[in-house]
């Protein structure tokens, strides 16, 4: 008895070491060089070198940090963060000599690709993704006016701006608007009309963590939709801490351009076990100014709400929960094409709600890093008041006066994904998993008509108050169930870095009959039947299959030298506005098609990037070809009548009808250099340009950005301030589609001005400041004058912003 009572005390330690053995840890604090501050949510990794397992994780507010649940051995910690230069020493996990470790990181001038990239579904820096990629982190928004994203977006080389208001805005990629991109927010899809952009309008700038930008195909990635790239939004979430921690921010902005208020909180904690983070801003904003004077309309508020809550149930689980709350209100939209000139369009409430949840094991299996589930819905709302302001038309003894239109559409998003990592060799990785998504659409727009009946002397007798209702879709579901996988590897001795991937896609489409009108109301009354009803689109399902991939190359051609390659098939498949869009234009009608065919891309790309303390370039030169293009094409509209004396019999309109008719051919190149002079100054160059061809019509592409280029500097005086100026030169765009403007050349400055962060007490301050379009330029946005009647965009700006963090 005595022997096995000493066994199993022999074999209780035996375990209990070998616990112990796997749960050592490492500690350190990371510095400035200069202040000898702690900093914030530095990146964190160390790898094993015998086992190769890699373990990651932030510093905390005063830059302090511990990794757990380590094996013994060497290992090598790399730390890294935006505007530092990264530092990697090699450690030793379980020896009783290791102490805390201490990393000093010298302040870096320049972009050095040390940015986390998630957006192809596996962590890696921005410096070893082989596609073109851009990523602008959160430090970048306060040190710009900002007032939407897209404005920030738009400084990158390949990315240009088109605007439908001061509010509304939105961007392009090397030539394809955002109908033919995907627009995410952290992973979820954000779908909604294009025909008025708003879709990355709806974002509060001081929430987002940061913005990664994948200029070209990307369907093997994330399904129909990415021939021309894709935005994916990550907003700030909070953070696991290795001890209870509570911290927050507050910021308040003033633009002179539009005056321009608005402010920022968030608070949040967190602990080993748990993390909260609750934010909120709201601005309001008049008409902007123009060299030419105030832009009639283009005002706006917002608010938003967000709030995530984080818990870690087990060791190595993790479940996160995130709600979005965004609302915009009275938002003028002065550029609208679907708009006459007379007319005044406004939003009287737009509205995006999201709540997502994801579960996260990681090593559950030896051979599996991670697996994850991610569940999503997210609700918008785009509220349209227009008033046509146009004079009465008399048809016989009939007056009819236009009072206003309400189209309203209400677009509801949910979505799945099952996403896993596995380590396939020691120098290889697989991602596979399952994405589905399903968008409902549901549409509407009363048309308010004073109907007037007039005698012989031409004086109105009778009033009536039509409200004829219509649907310019009919309700309508996209449902898309996709399976994916990518696979990366490293060869030749760490020198060459090759991605393989590929997607396919079930695409499901259903629709509820389209009637037209769908109601009508004479003086109260509501009228059943509706009379000289129209059936436009029969209610009925289609189905079909989509498939993508993409092959992509890093080589290493010598230190700091890296070239790349990628090619990629891609799809999108036409969207419910273009298979069910109906507008009645009284001798025509603009229609959909339910039975388009998705559109197909081949893309290549090549690049070359150096990476050097003094040096970073970054330079690619792109190919895309699209085939099926949809576009409008003249044609036929066959309708039934579904009510009155001729019930059931056909008749037909003059339409202009979505077609797969076109292919087309860009190509182009983005490029940017920065280059430290002096210690303390920065110049930096960027560069980009497309051009997209027809090539049934032998025709220019409409909607294609000119030739721009920009050049600056930086001057940066430690611990006191930086001061940035730029000038941007655009060139004239002649190349036109068929009724296009053609617009000419002109030249933007910009500065900035920013401090070092100033602690008092407990809490820190930091100042910026700066001028958009200093010199007051009148100019065309080639985009905006051609999407709608934007003549003039906004002139000389003044901000400022102030962010107190504590």
């Amino acid at each position: 008895m005595m022997k096995k009572i000493k066994l199993f005390f022999v074999l209780l330690s035996i375990i209990a070491a070998s616990a112990a053995g796997q749960n050592l840890s490492i500690s350190g604090k990371v510095t400035d060089t200069g202040t000898g501050q702690g900093l914030a949510y530095v990146f964190i990794q160390v790898k094993n070198n015998s086992t190769l397992n890699v373990f990651s994780g932030l510093t905390d507010q005063n830059g302090d940090f511990i990794l757990k649940n380590l094996a013994a051995g060497n290992y090598l910690l790399s730390v890294s963060s935006l505007g530092y230069y990264p530092v990697t020493i090699k450690v030793r996990v379980g020896d009783a000599s290791q102490g805390a470790v201490k990393i000093e990181l010298k302040p870096a001038l320049i972009p050095l690709g040390e940015v986390q990239v998630s957006s192809l579904r596996y962590n890696k820096l921005e410096r070893d993704v082989a596609l073109p990629v851009t990523v602008v982190p959160r430090e970048y928004f306060p040190r710009q006016s900002a007032i939407t994203l897209s404005d920030v977006l738009s400084r990158e080389p390949g990315i240009s701006l088109f605007r439908d208001g001061g509010w509304s805005t939105s961007i392009n990629i090397r030539g394809l608007g955002e109908n033919r991109m995907v627009s995410l927010v952290d992973g979820n899809r954000i779908e909604t009309a294009s025909d008025l952009v708003a879709g990355l309008s709806m974002f509060d700038v001081n929430e987002i963590e940061r913005v990664e930008i994948i200029k070209g195909a990307a369907s093997s990635i994330y399904g129909t939709g990415a021939l021309g790239g894709v935005v994916n939004i990550l907003t700030q979430k909070g953070q696991f801490y290795d001890r209870p921690i509570i911290h927050g921010s507050a910021t308040g902005v003033y633009q002179a351009v539009n005056n321009l208020l608005g402010t920022h909180i968030a608070v949040e904690s967190g602990s080993k076990a748990w993390k909260v983070r609750l934010s909120g801003g709201y601005r309001t904003a008049g008409n902007y100014n123009t060299p030419d004077g105030v832009q009639p309309n283009s005002q706006f508020t917002d608010q938003n709400v967000n709030a995530t809550l984080g818990i870690r149930p087990l060791v190595n689980h993790e479940l996160e929960i995130n709600a979005q709350h965004f609302q915009a209100f009275n938002v003028g939209i002065p550029g609208g094409a679907p708009f006459g000139s007379l007319a005044t369009a406004t939003y009287p409430e737009e509205r995006r709600q999201l709540i997502s949840g994801k579960y996260t094991i990681k090593n559950l299996f030896p051979k599996m890093d991670e697996i994850s589930l991610r569940i999503y819905h997210q609700y918008i709302l785009r509220d349209v008041e227009l008033i046509p302001n146009t004079p009465a038309t008399v048809i016989g003894n009939t007056r009819l006066t236009a009072e206003k239109v309400l189209p309203r559409g209400e677009h509801n998003t949910s979505g799945m994904v099952l996403e896993t990592k596995w380590k396939t060799g020691k120098k290889s990785q697989l991602v596979g998993g399952i994405d589905l998504w399903q968008r409902k659409l549901v549409t509407s727009r009363d048309k308010y008509i004073n109907q007037g009946i007039l005698d012989a002397f031409g004086e109105v007798t009778t009033t009536m108050e039509v409200i004829r209702s219509e649907k310019p879709n009919p309700d309508s579901r996209f449902a898309s169930a996709g399976i994916f996988v990518q696979h990366e590897s490293s060869l030749l001795n760490d020198k060459l870095e090759l991605t393989l991937g590929a997607r396919l896609d079930r695409i499901r489409v259903a629709n509820d009959l389209g009637l037209d009108p769908f109601g009508l109301t004479i003086n109260g009354v509501v009228k059943d039947p509706v009379p000289n009803q129209r059936i436009i689109f029969a209610a009925d399902t289609i189905g079909a299959w989509s498939w993508s991939a993409n092959a992509s190359a890093l080589y290493h051609l010598i230190k700091n030298l890296d070239l790349t390659a990628n090619v990629g098939r891609s799809f999108r498949s036409p969207s419910l506005e273009e298979r069910f869009k109906y507008i009645d234009l009284g001798s025509k009608v603009r229609l959909g098609d339910p039975n388009l065919k998705p559109e197909k891309g081949l893309f290549g790309d090549i690049g070359l990037r150096i990476w050097k303390d003094r040096l970073q370039v970054q330079a690619n030169g792109f190919i895309n070809y699209l085939n099926d293009m949809i576009v409008e094409t003249p044609g036929v509209f066959i309708y039934i009548l579904n009510t009155g004396p001729d019930a059931g019999l056909t008749d037909t309109l003059p339409a202009l009808k979505n077609a797969n008719v076109a292919s087309a051919l860009l190509t182009g190149f983005d490029a940017s250099v920065n280059y430290q002079l002096f210690s303390n100054t920065v110049i930096y160059t960027k560069a980009s340009y497309v051009r997209g061809i027809n090539l049934q019509q032998k025709e220019d592409l409409p909607l294609i950005p000119p030739f721009s280029a920009g050049v600056g500097f930086r001057y940066h005086v430690p611990g006191v301030f930086t001061v940035e100026w730029t000038t941007h030169w655009v060139a004239a765009q002649k190349k036109i589609a068929i009724g296009e403007t053609a617009t000419k050349s002109y030249f933007l400055s910009d500065f900035s001005l920013y401090s070092a962060t100033k602690e008092l007490g407990v809490t820190s301050f930091q100042l910026f400041a700066g001028v958009d379009n200093v010199f007051n330029k009148s100019y065309r946005n080639h985009l905006a004058t051609n999407r709608g009647m934007i003549l003039v965009e906004p002139g000389r700006n003044v901000f400022v912003k102030l962010v107190m963090r504590f």
